[in-house]
């Protein structure tokens, strides 16, 4: 546990440059002088996922206003699926994703001047930043993607892991059969998310079993499938954690099925969780939403290299 100079010293670097670095534990256990995760009442911690939900949603809002919805999927709502996976990763770990899912881009830490200019190009680009692929000639397959490049770090013995995100509602399964086969039987360092469509939850829908599907064959191919509220970002992120280090110490993939039929807004379910752990301040939800909102703005209006 850091000291409270220490705290104030971390937050006050933070506050001067909140859009230049991506949200890590890693920085967090750096700060601590700690290698363990920190616990999930940590009041950093907290900010920390609270500042990775409201910097993807203020960038996503101003992106609806800006763009089409064929351009990027705007997930508004569903924030708590990527911040919460994404928070743990290190620098040297990889994201694949679909070159249209915002929120992963954002959370990993694209430039927002870049993010913001590309319009037209986002269905059609490759990103590589800091860790992020985004397929351009496959953007629904980042299950296939993650996995070749989880057999690289297999091979070169590093305890590189990747988080591969399928972003769209009510994914099929059948086409990553063979990708949750192999990553199974090669114990492979790759986390797959997962989300649930609110419209046609499981549980109401005997002929949608989507979700299921991908929890059973999980457990069939020998890993852990683990349901979680995707409302919820520290439970998300609890579970990516305990994944992460599954998978970075050997014991192969994990699925995170997150579930989408809770109708709690992530950003007011983590405001009532840290006023209830008495961590919340409105006057800092006022600063850091007035500082993130002149940044994209800035960005906005500055052309990218």
């Amino acid at each position: 546990m850091a000291t409270t100079s220490r705290n104030r010293s971390a937050t006050s670097s933070r506050k001067k440059s909140l859009s230049k670095q991506p949200v890590t534990v890693a920085a967090l256990q750096t700060a601590n002088g700690n290698s363990a995760s920190p616990a999930p009442s940590n009041r950093e911690v907290l900010r920390q996922l609270y500042l990775a939900l409201l910097r993807c949603r203020l960038v996503e809002e101003y992106a609806q206003r800006r763009f089409s919805a064929q351009e990027y999927d705007l997930a508004i709502g569903h924030e708590a699926v990527v911040a919460g996976t994404i928070f743990g990763l290190r620098m040297e770990d990889t994201i694949t994703a679909s070159g249209r899912n915002f929120a992963a881009l954002v959370s990993r830490g694209l430039p927002l001047k870049f993010l913001l200019e590309q319009k037209d190009k986002a269905s059609s680009c490759s990103y590589g930043f800091d860790g992020v692929v985004a397929p351009a000639s496959l953007p629904a397959d980042p299950f296939n993607m993650g996995t070749g490049i989880a057999l690289a770090h297999k091979f070169e013995k590093k305890q590189n892991v990747v988080i591969a995100i399928c972003a769209e509602e009510s994914p099929s399964l059948d086409r990553w059969r063979d990708a949750l086969n192999f990553a199974g039987a090669h114990k492979l360092p790759i986390l797959y998310v997962v989300k649930g469509g609110a419209a046609n939850p499981p549980s109401s829908d005997p002929q949608n079993t989507h979700l299921e599907d991908f929890s059973f064959t999980a457990r069939d191919y020998g890993f852990p499938g683990i349901i979680v509220d995707g409302g919820d970002v520290v439970a998300v992120w609890r579970v990516a954690q305990e994944s992460l280090h599954r998978a970075r110490n050997g014991a192969g993939p994990s699925v995170i099925d997150c579930r989408m039929e809770s109708s709690h807004d992530p950003l007011a379910h983590m405001e009532h969780y840290m006023r209830k752990r008495g961590v919340w301040d409105d006057a800092w939800k006022k600063q850091i939403t007035k500082q993130f909102k002149a940044e994209i703005e800035a960005a906005a209006k500055s052309p990218a290299n």
